[in-house]
């Protein structure tokens, strides 16, 4: 009578086996100061008038603080960076999306009241800004400039650094043209009025409001 086949033998798996996949603890550690980094350049001394209507999704940030004045709208998807220096907002001001406000210099950033800075806006450094002024779509105010009141900087106007500007010039451009519009600053402070009237109905129906409380 034919014998019984053999078992078969079990399978080696030592050979296949891949090796445990340890994680390293430099990962962790890394992860852990990243998340702290984040948190150390995370909104810092930013003190909200309770009046201002400020979107949470605004990126407000930057180590040399920042005050946003009564009745100022701040939209989302815009950046305000005091990234050396402080940068100070007046009342009722409007910053729409895509405006870029940093402060690359120990010196304030100081804007007035009642401006209004349009789509794509940029200013950059320690400038002094007055009142009633309009930063149409792309305008550029450079380092170091100073703006009186009631000036107009039409769409794509670059204003180069340390420039002076008067009460209520025109700038056009490029390629940068000059000229004096009487009465600008008294219709700005109207426009700016009526439109913070709209802001403050609509904003807060559409997008979280960061709150008029010192953070740090």
């Amino acid at each position: 009578m034919a014998s019984a086949a053999a078992a078969p033998k079990p399978r080696s798996t030592t050979s296949k086996t891949s090796p445990t996949r340890k994680h390293s603890p430099r990962v962790g550690v890394e992860g852990k100061e990243g998340r702290e980094g984040r948190e150390r350049h995370a909104p810092v001394q930013c003190d909200v008038h309770k009046d201002a209507v400020v979107c949470h999704e605004a990126k407000i940030m930057g180590v040399g603080g920042i005050k946003i004045g009564q009745g100022t709208a701040v939209h989302p998807a815009c950046t305000i960076n005091a990234k050396v220096g402080p940068i100070v907002i007046g009342r009722f001001n409007i910053i729409e999306e895509q405006v870029e406000i940093t402060n690359t210099s120990e010196e304030p950033l100081v804007i007035g009241d009642y401006n209004i800075f349009e789509v794509g806006a940029k200013v950059v450094g320690n400038s002094t800004i007055g009142d009633a002024n309009l930063f149409e779509c792309r305008s550029q105010l450079g380092p170091n400039a100073k703006v009186g009141d009631g000036c107009t900087f039409s769409v794509g106007a670059m204003v180069p650094p340390g420039e002076q500007l008067p009460d209520e010039i025109v700038v056009v451009g490029p390629p940068g043209l000059r000229h004096v519009e009487i009465g600008a600053k008294d219709a700005h402070i109207q426009a700016a009025t009526k439109h913070i009237e709209v802001l403050r109905e609509t904003l807060p129906r559409c997008h979280h409001l960061r709150r008029g409380a010192k953070s740090s």
